[in-house]
């Protein structure tokens, strides 16, 4: 995998919105507040006007993405917000061009799960699963990037947090994200590749997430992935927790995966302050700490 730079302080950061809409006054705030804490700050400049329920039409939001990962001044790619559009914007970029940009730190979640995926499979680049920025206030903020400026001593991780569901160590590439925008063909299929699968939701009855969970297994995935830890599943089961319940999703997991099982870790919707996943790396689960086994970033 290719290490992205090491962020520093006085690099540039570009604010992009890759999916769903978000206001040009939050844009502002944001890019505001990271100058405050040492940071340049650049937007692109040739978006359209937002497209109904997407922050501007799907050639724009390609040409921003296309912008932001090309241009070497830029250190880092910071997504203001995920909702839905992703796959329509990677519609209109190419993989040769996705081999010509650069490596740099991009953050997000949620919809952001399907462009990390790509970044991996299209550009060997290690990505970060963390916060949506245009989320987040100033001391939020001030949490996210620092832990951005930890990423080079951050090798062993204590998650005390997590509940163990299932006992034992595993190894493997730290794969994951949204569970529904995981996919299983196409250009953001997981590789079948030995894996720790990282895994949050929102919104979703529990039927569903059991039914993405099957997915996986019935496509093949249940001989690679060695490991599985659950974020938060915010808001999920409303409708069927009394009639399906969270323990047959659990007993799905163990059908998926032989090996640990953690639950209720620090990432997913919801949060704003939340771990930062190194999606790519090499990690291994033991004894509810997570071991980056190679380097996340790279120190040029």
């Amino acid at each position: 995998m290719r290490k992205p730079p090491a962020l520093k302080l006085g690099d540039t950061i570009a604010l992009v919105r890759p999916a769903g809409f978000i206001s040009d006054k939050i844009l502002k705030k944001t890019a505001e507040n990271l100058r405050s804490l040492g940071f340049c700050v650049v937007t692109y400049l040739g978006k359209s006007k937002k497209d109904g329920f997407f922050s501007a039409s799907d050639e724009s939001r390609a040409a921003e993405l296309n912008w932001a990962f090309s241009q070497p001044g830029i250190s880092a790619i910071f997504c203001c917000r995920g909702g839905y559009g992703s796959v329509r914007t990677f519609s209109h970029i190419s993989k040769t061009q996705i081999q010509k940009w650069k490596p740099k730190i991009f953050v997000g979640y949620s919809d952001m799960t399907y462009v990390h995926q790509i970044l991996q499979n299209e550009m060997g680049l290690v990505s970060f699963h963390g916060p949506l920025s245009g989320f987040l206030n100033k001391k939020d903020l001030k949490v996210f990037v620092q832990s951005l400026l930890d990423l080079p001593r951050a090798q062993k991780q204590k998650w005390s947090e997590v509940k163990i569901y299932k006992k034992g160590s595993a190894r493997g590439k730290l794969l994951g994200g949204n569970l529904s925008l995981l996919q299983v063909a196409g250009r953001a299929a997981l590789p079948k590749v030995p894996m720790i699968l990282a895994i949050e939701d929102v919104n979703e009855n529990f039927y569903r997430i059991d039914r993405m969970i099957w997915t996986l297994i019935d496509a093949g995935y249940a001989p690679f992935v060695r490991g599985v830890v659950l974020g938060k599943f915010l808001s999920c089961g409303k409708d069927d927790s009394k009639i399906f319940g969270w323990s047959r999703v659990m007993q799905s997991l163990q059908k998926l995966t032989r090996g640990p099982i953690w639950q209720n870790a620090n990432f997913g919707h919801g949060m704003k302050r939340q771990r930062l996943l190194a999606l790519g790396c090499e990690v291994e689960m033991k004894n509810r700490s997570l071991i980056v086994r190679e380097s996340i970033v790279s120190d040029f």
